[in-house]
């Protein structure tokens, strides 16, 4: 009990700013290890997971909560509390991990929510239950914790990514359109997918990849990967072209394209959009050297191929939240 009360007397600051390094470092460490093929999402809003984690090589996600402590108990244990009403989530992974200075303590322990329920000491306070983990910086031994325990410099390998010290970097995907009507269009997407309270949306850091935002749906656990594209257009110029990186975009069931129309006239965003299948890109453009391009015409019935993918915009938390169930 004595772990406990400790844990619970921590200075509110100094265990947010612990949590807060940890987190960085854990995603730090991920993304270098894999040389690239991890890549990280983050939370808009705080909906139980601190982050998500992205396999590129098969679009497998993970959704993750990291714990830190910044020293270890008299014993050289780590000691991690968690309230129990904040593990609602059977399919989260939970990272414990010591910040050690400028780097992660020597062990991590990474372990499912069901299986750190099981295992961890069950404690009651003012009515609350806690739920605590106690294991140290070495591998083996007979705890029960022994098998959850990841050599930090193997971390990627816990998500299927064999360890990449000294591969070759990640080939360079390109840098992301900063144009003010792409982030107009990126900033409006998210403002409809939050209408609807069934999603939970992340943002990726870096932001390196095909998918620019990230939904999770709170119930069903699924998860739907968006990229947008905004095409501003006016009477005079109705012709109007999205471009697509090849040496980047990588398409999966499980990630789509939003097609946004701008009106560099009145200055708004058309009443429908255009939501398509990655996949489905792929057949509908046309490769112009390094590029995949996709032609358009705004309020013109021309491209016929694309009318089985529009859809109206107001309702696209609504559209993105079926999809999921």
């Amino acid at each position: 009990m004595d772990a406990l009360t400790n844990d619970l007397l921590q200075p509110h600051r100094h265990t947010l700013a612990t949590g807060q390094v940890a987190e960085f470092k854990v995603w730090a460490e991920l993304v270098r290890q894999s040389a690239g093929d991890l890549h990280v999402f983050l939370p808009m809003r705080d909906m139980g997971i601190d982050g998500v984690i992205h396999r590129l090589s098969d679009g497998a996600y993970f959704p993750v909560q990291v714990k830190g402590r910044s020293d270890l108990t008299p014993a050289g244990q780590v000691h991690i509390t968690i309230t129990a009403s904040s593990l609602v989530d059977d399919d989260v992974l939970l990272i414990a991990a010591l910040v050690n200075g400028d780097r992660l303590g020597s062990m991590v322990l990474v372990i499912d929510e069901p299986d750190f329920r099981r295992l961890a000491a069950h404690d009651m306070v003012d009515g609350r239950e806690y739920l605590t983990a106690a294991f140290e910086m070495h591998a083996g031994g007979e705890s029960r914790w022994a098998p959850y325990l990841v050599d930090r410099d193997r971390l990627a390998e816990r998500f299927g990514v064999a360890g990449a010290q000294g591969a070759e970097p990640a080939a360079n995907v390109g840098a992301v359109d900063r144009r003010e009507v792409g982030f107009l269009g990126e900033a409006e997407v998210i403002r409809r997918l939050a209408e609807s309270p069934e999603l939970n949306l992340l943002r990726p850091f870096p932001d390196l990849e095909t998918v620019e935002v990230l939904v999770r749906h709170v119930t069903t656990h699924r998860f739907l990967g968006l990229q947008v594209k905004t095409s501003g257009w006016d009477e005079s110029h109705l012709e109007n072209r999205v471009h697509f990186r090849r040496s980047s975009f990588r398409p999966a069931d499980s990630t789509y394209v939003v097609i946004l129309g701008w009106n560099r006239t009145s200055l708004d965003f058309d009443d429908s959009c255009l939501l398509v299948p990655s996949r489905k890109i792929v057949e509908l453009a046309r490769v112009e050297s390094e590029w995949l391009v996709v032609e358009l015409q705004p309020g013109s019935n021309h491209h016929r191929h694309l009318d089985a993918y529009r859809e109206a915009l107001a309702p696209l938390g609504t559209i993105v939240a079926q999809k999921l169930e």
